[in-house]
């Protein structure tokens, strides 16, 4: 099988991205936009004049759109279902772990293989050797793929069969993602507030990051683990500094419902019983 020959769904900023990119390393690359402009635009593709053919000219079939409303439009506007047969169906359009589920039970139906991917990077940033690209489905049909899925990036991360496993490991690394910058964000209003310089704050920032990184990696081994024995970090400590951090918003006169959120879910921690323990029981309050 050809799997030089790839089709792309969805030409915004991201899609074209990776139309560019095969077509750089040399691959037949069949495009479809329901903007025309858009796929006329790229050089070096093939432009499909409808969706069908689109997906009848290639083995592997790269979906990047808006979201997954869009991604059942596409599938549920195929007449002859019998095109997808024994095809790779990647589809990078940010989904939630049902989502990916229920596209998964609805390609197997047509003996089609799916590749559920995430892309966390904008598309300047695509098809960089640290560029990390995370899949997870069909196993065979992913090695079937796994060259084309190098040109987007060069650190692949296959988790396993199950395609929703994918849209999970995107959903939690961006909670800590969002988490990690609401609470930058937080840190410059309350270096603003008190006259510490932004610039020293990025610096000191940037210096101890690493180190926090590996303290993060080790509560999610003691998680793993099950095993809440203090370890680095007694929870009485994060459960006093949570409301020393949260006194000194109140004082600077800030709207700090982040940091009282943080410091409340710390209180209930405490009221828990979890003291004496690694801070990475506070997992138990979330579940």
């Amino acid at each position: 099988m050809n799997t030089k020959r790839i089709t792309v769904i969805g030409l915004g900023q991201m899609g074209t991205r990776l139309a560019e990119l095969l077509v750089a390393k040399g691959y037949t690359v069949t495009v479809w936009n329901r903007t025309r402009a858009r796929a006329d635009s790229i050089a070096g593709v093939q432009v499909a004049d409808n969706l069908e053919e689109a997906i009848r000219q290639s083995p592997v079939v790269v979906i990047c759109v808006l979201d997954y409303k869009a991604v059942n439009g596409i599938f549920n506007n195929i007449g002859d279902k019998s095109i997808l047969e024994d095809k790779t169906v990647i589809n990078f359009t940010t989904a939630d772990p049902q989502e990916a589920e229920t596209l998964e039970t609805t390609l197997a139906v047509s003996n089609a293989g799916y590749i559920n991917g995430a892309i966390q990077v904008a598309p300047d940033q695509m098809g960089l050797p640290e560029t990390t690209i995370i899949v997870s489905g069909n196993q065979a049909h992913f090695e079937r793929s796994r060259d084309a899925l190098t040109v987007f990036g060069g650190n692949i991360k296959y988790l396993g069969e199950r395609a929703a496993l994918a849209s999970a490991m995107d959903l939690a690394t961006l909670t800590w993602l969002y988490g990690s910058y609401a609470g930058l964000i937080h840190g410059i209003v309350l270096s603003q507030k008190t006259g510490l310089s932004l610039s020293a704050f990025s610096e000191i920032l940037g210096e101890i990051t690493p180190g926090f990184t590996a303290f993060f990696k080790h509560q999610v081994g003691v998680v793993e683990q099950g095993d809440f024995t203090v370890s680095q970090s007694p929870m009485a400590i994060s459960i006093a500094a949570t409301q020393r951090i949260y006194d000194a918003f109140r004082k600077v006169g800030t709207q700090p419902a982040f940091i009282k959120s943080i410091s409340d879910l710390l209180q209930k921690a405490e009221a828990k019983g979890l003291t004496d323990q690694e801070v990475a029981a506070l997992v138990t309050v979330v579940e």
